[in-house]
């Protein structure tokens, strides 16, 4: 990816669907889709039913990815993460099943105005949570360097860059190494 070939709108649809502002992305969706429930057009309320499910797979996919990269290899930084994240998730699958069926009761739209309010407000705060943080336009990669350098923190990454078994040589393989053991015979 280099920005300057890219045209305005293009370097722009880039860092909306890149990292961290993907989930801003999906995130508006989600308001979307959940304003898209109340609607009487019933062709409307169903696609927006069919496609919340799909947005429901990349928020998770897109999370896990958050989690892997603020983890920096580290594993059980990343399993606290996704144990945060699965927890969250499942109390507020539970709690909405309460509430919307009580809202429902209120009134059957109520259920679906609630979230889309819920996810408008979780849109704004996250949106603007990263954009404090890293600013917008800017990869997440360097703008977490330089977020680091201004506090004076150092950011260690624990990725490991071993080779793996498939990737070392077998036992017919030639290597220098012997190369250099037939040579001293």
């Amino acid at each position: 990816y280099d920005p300057d070939e890219l045209g305005c709108f293009r370097r722009f649809l880039h860092n909306l669907t890149s990292e961290p502002y993907n989930l801003t992305f999906i995130l508006f969706t989600w308001v979307l889709f959940n304003f898209g429930m109340t609607s009487p057009i019933l062709a409307l309320a169903i696609v927006a039913q069919i496609l919340m499910g799909t947005t429901y797979v990349y928020t998770m996919k897109w999370t896990t990815d958050m989690n892997l990269f603020y983890s920096m290899g580290d594993q059980m930084v990343f399993l606290n993460l996704q144990i945060l994240c699965k927890n969250a998730d499942a109390l507020g699958g539970g709690f909405s099943g309460i509430l919307g069926a009580f809202l429902y009761t209120i009134d059957p739209l109520a259920p679906f105005i609630f979230s889309t309010s819920l996810a408008c407000v979780i849109f704004v705060v996250y949106t603007a949570g990263f954009c404090a943080r890293l600013g917008f336009g800017e990869d997440i990669e360097m703008a977490e360097e330089k977020r680091s350098c201004r506090l004076g923190k150092k950011r260690v990454s624990l990725w490991a860059t071993t080779k793996s078994q498939s990737q070392l040589p077998g036992k017919n393989e030639i290597t220098t190494e012997t190369v250099a053991n037939e040579a001293l015979k």
